[in-house]
């Protein structure tokens, strides 16, 4: 339809070659929307008559209900194949008029910024969701003592409400930096043009105002061809996803049975078709794997954008699937990490006895020197070292039980200590799992006070943002609402 110069059609194997039509059907929505808001503009500038817009709004409405009655066959793309239908249907004379002060490009970027707002939103949402669980599962769990890791080997102890709340930290920042990008997705880029805008009359901000935009891009080049926002808002995605990909080692590793500090539950856990006994936790490896897929969706979209000229160029066609399939995994994995955290058991005997086993204690130990004895904390350190040393050489199934007065002994005159034995035992014997969190005082630790002030602390704030998205929404369907009111005032003035 486009082909005013041309003497021929594309043949079928360069069509295919070019056509997005398979994976535009998720545009026809925002496309149709999009319209509807041009269709007005162009109504105001006496570019159509009131019965023209009413007979391509009917159309248009036909499609939204119906998407199927329009034909893709031979179409590169869902607005060619659009406007085609309402050619086809309202004739040359009113249909052919719907293009008018627009192109493709500005057409298209349009759309997948409609889109995108609503894709954030629904994110969003999600991670509220998701968030939420992990402090309300922590909120069961302040009791739950646990042992810490750095370099996957034991480190502090603590419990596993700090560590699910240690998630829902990270997973508040990605809200924060959507809420940011919204900002800067919310720009109109309608009235572009192809490149250089037009000589028409158009109205940039009426169509953007009707529409929700906050703004107008205000360089036709910038606002044709730019699709930075694509890149922040994929490279957000992999950010949760890494986010997502890192608590389902944890719960892999935990729910093994060499640790067995969680169960998976069977609605989530998968079965081998060979060893009766396994229980799966494929949802969470899955999770790892489509972590990676997004990593390779965001290098994609980089690696298409990193060398164009400046203008639009056929490439920016293909940032479509990276970037919607990267929607589509994270809200996905986002789901299934809040079913998976809702319904895992914890195994809270298991957690207490490895931290009963555990020499997590030690550096409360060197710290109760520290504070309660004056022992510098280097000597202080090098002492506790010793004393594990000497602990583990004699197989204590509880750290420190066996040692002696006399072992203390040796090991002051090696380290040359200054500090009684006794009170070293003392020190020793006055520290135990749970007593080790109760005495830390430093804010964000996992005493269990500090605990439940950062738990009453993230409720606050998650209510507040799901306020906030709940308000964007409202905006977003007042938006539409408004479209359908206006163009109905058009037609029965």
């Amino acid at each position: 339809m486009y082909r005013s110069r041309h003497k021929e059609d594309l043949d079928k194997r360069t069509l295919n070659f070019l056509s997005s039509i398979e994976i535009d059907d998720k545009i026809l929505y925002y496309d149709i929307l999009c319209t509807k808001v041009h269709i007005i503009m162009l109504y105001k500038i006496h570019v159509l008559e009131k019965h023209e817009v009413s007979r391509l709004v009917g159309e248009l409405n036909n499609v939204l209900h119906h998407p199927d009655k329009i034909s893709r066959e031979g179409c590169e793309d869902i607005h060619e194949a659009l406007e085609t239908h309402l050619i086809k249907k309202t004739g040359i004379n009113v249909g052919g008029k719907i293009q008018t002060g627009r192109s493709r490009n500005d057409q298209i970027i349009t759309d997948i910024r409609i889109k995108a707002r609503d894709d954030i939103i629904n994110v969003i949402i999600h991670l509220n969701r998701l968030t939420k669980q992990l402090i309300d599962k922590s909120e069961d769990n302040l009791d739950s003592i646990m042992p810490l890791y750095t370099h996957l080997q034991q480190a502090q102890i603590g419990n596993f409400a700090h560590y699910l709340l240690s998630y829902s930290e990270a997973l508040v920042r990605e809200i924060d930096r959507l809420f940011s990008l919204y900002e800067r997705v919310n720009q109109s880029p309608l009235g572009a043009g192809p490149i250089g805008g037009s000589l028409l009359p158009i109205e940039r901000n009426m169509t953007a105002k009707l529409l929700g935009f906050d703004n107008i891009m205000s360089n036709s080049i910038d606002a044709t061809s730019s699709r930075d926002f694509m890149i922040e808002f994929t490279s957000n995605i992999a950010s949760i996803m890494i986010t997502l990909s890192r608590i389902s080692e944890d719960l892999i590793i935990w729910s093994s049975h060499e640790f067995g500090f969680i169960e998976i539950s069977d609605k989530h856990a998968s079965t081998s078709s060979a060893m009766p006994q396994k229980r799966n936790p494929d949802p969470l490896e899955i999770t790892r794997s489509k972590t990676a897929i997004v990593i390779g969706n965001l290098t994609t979209i980089m690696t298409i954008l990193k060398s164009l000229p400046s203008g639009y160029s056929r490439d920016l066609q293909d940032t479509k699937v990276p970037f919607w399939n990267s929607v589509e995994l994270v809200v996905s994995s986002l789901d299934i990490m809040n079913d998976v955290i809702q319904y895992l058991t914890v195994k809270k005997d298991a957690m207490r006895r490895a931290s009963t086993e555990s020499y997590a204690v030690s550096l409360d130990i060197a710290e109760v020197l520290v504070t309660k004895y004056k022992v510098p904390f280097r000597t202080a350190h090098q002492l506790v070292g010793a004393l594990v040393n000497l602990s583990i050489n004699i197989n204590d199934e509880i750290p420190f039980k066996s040692i002696s007065s006399g072992d203390i002994r040796d090991v002051l005159s090696k380290v040359k200590a200054n500090i009684e034995p006794v009170k070293i035992i003392k020190a020793i014997r006055d520290i135990d799992s749970n007593k080790s969190i109760r005495i830390r005082n430093s804010e964000g630790s996992p005493n269990p006070k500090e605990q439940t002030r950062i738990i009453r602390k993230s409720k606050l704030q998650l209510q507040k943002y799901s306020n906030e998205v709940q308000r964007m929404k409202e905006t977003i369907d007042h938006v539409k609402m408004n479209i359908s009111n206006t163009i109905k005032g058009i037609v029965e003035e």
